[in-house]
């Protein structure tokens, strides 16, 4: 089992050095700042961009483009994190353009790597609302399911059920899992699949990386899809227009305290 705070505090650390450079996937992704806050989460700030990218400047009074001078830098965007390691939830800043989730997971993997983490595998998962549960039992009907499940932490043991189990003795870190039910029937609700998947959305801390239901409802033609990513714990923040990085920080952190608490009071959608 990983020292979360052990390891955040290695990950500050490191920052306040030299912050490392990485190249995942084509981008550069970097950290420029991290450091644990008095309510004991931590604050990570992602600037992820390449080379290739070059912005255009739009002028409106010439009604030219004009190519930005970047000097040798690059031109990026940036991402705040909070990371509570009591609860083991992260909330992440979400706008366009941003630094992606894959992006922060693979940084913060091979940051672990050279910390001794030899076999570490970071996935953020998400955190459903009640809403997905609702949603997929005011179906009549389901006809299909598919869902993906990553290994929540060193092994399958959070959330058990068969999905877990046949994943566990394959020895695999991923499932990907479909079903459908015989032409003009439903798949169980009390039992099986859909049973364990509503199980583990109502799970702080789960397995699920998306499902995808289809069904049809009483009085309803043509079939409905509920789609998992579609009901993410999140909350509206308003920035002001030109804040700095830590102005941003200051507006994100009550909304990302009530989001990674270790009580479970939220259910925005």
């Amino acid at each position: 089992m990983i020292d979360y705070k052990d390891f955040f505090d290695k990950i500050v650390n490191r920052a306040g050095e030299i912050p490392v450079r990485r190249r995942i996937v084509g981008q550069m992704v970097a950290l420029t700042a991290a450091f644990r806050q008095d309510d004991g989460t931590f604050a990570l700030r992602f600037i992820s961009g390449n080379e290739f990218d070059v912005p255009i400047f739009f002028n409106d009074r010439t009604g030219q483009e004009e190519p930005v001078d970047v000097d040798g830098g690059l031109f990026v965007v940036g991402t705040w994190v909070i990371v509570n390691p009591d609860s083991r939830m992260v909330a992440v800043e979400s706008k366009r353009p941003g630094v992606g989730s894959m992006l922060i997971e693979r940084y913060l993997q091979m940051e672990g790597r050279e910390f001794g983490y030899d076999d570490l595998s970071i996935d953020l998962n998400q955190a459903s609302t009640d809403g997905f549960d609702t949603a997929v039992r005011e179906l009549d009907t389901i006809k299909k399911v598919s869902v993906t499940v990553k290994q929540p932490n060193f092994d399958w043991s959070d959330g058990h059920n068969a999905i877990h189990d046949y994943a566990e003795q394959s020895g695999a870190d991923s499932a990907t899992v479909e079903m459908r039910a015989p032409r003009g029937e439903g798949l169980s609700v009390s039992r099986g699949i859909v049973h364990d998947i509503l199980g583990l959305a109502r799970q702080r801390i789960s397995s699920l990386r998306n499902v995808i239901v289809t069904g049809s409802e009483a009085g309803e033609a043509g079939d409905k899809t509920i789609n998992l990513n579609r009901f993410q714990r999140k909350t509206s923040v308003r920035v002001k227009r030109g804040a700095t990085p830590m102005e941003e920080l200051d507006a994100l952190a009550p909304a990302a305290e009530a989001l990674t608490s270790e009580s479970d009071d939220s259910d925005s959608s």
